[in-house]
């Protein structure tokens, strides 16, 4: 039985892991899809974080470009057995100029 929970503690885990990861992506393309139209793309990553259940941990715009960090809380079968109770993702999304036809 200790062999099934591990199991199910590691599946759980990559689950978690994956949420979070997909969470992060999208709220960079949120935030960066707003860049040129709102002085203030962060307050969108934030509210599409929220939306997703996660927390925005961290936004920072450099030119075109948006970076996230991103938490959620782990599942209670995870978070007994780790010290740190949370997940965490980073990503970064960015405008891409296109070029004018000649």
């Amino acid at each position: 039985t200790a062999a099934v929970v591990a199991a199910g503690a590691l599946v759980a885990g990559v689950v978690a892991h994956s949420r979070v990861e997909a969470a992060a992506d999208m709220v960079a393309l949120a935030a960066a899809g707003r860049l040129l139209l709102d002085p203030q793309p962060c307050e969108t990553a934030a509210m599409v974080a929220q939306d997703n259940d996660v927390h925005l941990a961290g936004c920072d715009i450099d030119g075109l470009a948006v970076s996230v960090t991103i938490e959620a809380d782990l599942p209670p079968v995870l978070a007994d057995a780790m010290s740190d109770r949370r997940a965490s993702a980073r990503a970064r999304a960015a405008l891409v100029p296109r070029p004018h036809p000649s």
